[in-house]
Formats: C-alpha cells, sequence, structure tokens
C-alpha cells in the first residue's frame, strides 16, 4: 500500500512539472524565433590509424511556416569537424537513414577537406527528425583510413530574437 501511494504522489509530481514546463514554453515561446538542436559526433578510426575526430553542430529553425500559406520550414545545420592529420585527401559526409516514407540519404559535408573544416548545409524537416532519432552518421574517407561517428543530439537550444 505504502508503495502505490509513492508511485502516486511521483506521478502527480511529474505531471505539475510537465505542466509548469508547458505553461512556460508557451508563454516563452512568443518571443522565440527560431529553435534548434547541439549535435556532435565522435570520430573513430575504421581502418590503419588510431587517431579520431570530432564532428559539432547546430541545427536550426528558419522560415515560421505560418507568415504566408505553405510557407516553407528549412532547417539550417552549421558544422565544423576536427581531423587528424591523414594522408591523401579528405571527403566528410553525413549520412541519414531511412524514414517511414523517406529514403536514406548521403549529404556531402566537404571533399577536400582540411583538418579544421567548417560549412552550413539545408536540411528538410524529415532529415532532421531522423538525425534526432540517431539515425545520422558522419564518415570520413582518405585514402589511408576511414573515420566513422553516430551523430547525438547534445541539447536543445532556443535562439531569442536580436533586441
Amino acid at each position: 500500500m505504502l508503495r502505490t501511494r509513492r508511485r502516486t504522489a511521483g506521478t502527480r509530481a511529474l505531471l505539475v512539472g510537465l505542466v509548469v514546463a508547458a505553461i512556460a514554453s508557451g508563454t516563452a515561446a512568443a518571443a522565440v524565433s527560431t529553435l534548434g538542436l547541439r549535435v556532435h559526433a565522435r570520430l573513430a578510426p575504421k581502418g590503419a590509424t588510431t587517431a579520431a575526430g570530432r564532428f559539432s553542430g547546430t541545427i536550426v529553425k528558419s522560415g515560421d511556416g505560418g507568415a504566408a500559406p505553405r510557407a516553407p520550414i528549412h532547417w539550417q545545420l552549421t558544422w565544423s569537424l576536427r581531423l587528424p592529420a591523414l594522408h591523401g585527401s579528405k571527403s566528410a559526409s553525413l549520412r541519414i537513414g531511412a524514414g517511414l516514407h523517406a529514403p536514406a540519404v548521403a549529404r556531402a559535408l566537404c571533399t577536400g577537406c582540411t583538418t579544421t573544416a567548417s560549412g552550413t548545409l539545408t536540411l528538410t524537416p524529415s532529415q532532421v527528425f531522423r538525425i534526432a532519432q540517431s539515425h545520422g552518421t558522419v564518415v570520413v574517407r582518405a585514402p589511408s583510413a576511414t573515420l566513422r561517428g553516430a551523430v547525438k543530439v547534445l541539447s536543445d537550444i532556443t535562439v531569442l530574437p536580436p533586441t
């Protein structure tokens, strides 16, 4: 009997917390212009090297989707790579697994990558959803080795409009 009361009290506390969070986010939503995700991947070696690399990025929503009928919503990935000194030309791609009604896709991040590369990439809402569900992988290929890592979401971010 005591155990049931603890679960009920814990459930109530969880529900109250969720309601408070929903109200707070609803009132803050009017002041928010963009939403996004911070992502990263540790690039582990799959070849003759032991050196690892890192991928990090921010995915930010642009377009409000309500300003005009069928206004598009786009997602912008701003990314950076830190790679070890691999011999030969390096190329990097973001691979996104297949979804319910969407095919798997590979998007080039860079060709002829340097040890520190960065850039931007436009993604569809479906691609962002699949990345958020851990269906994204960064692959770096060089003649001497291949580095690979699963893209993971670090946190949600909120970007306020400029004042």
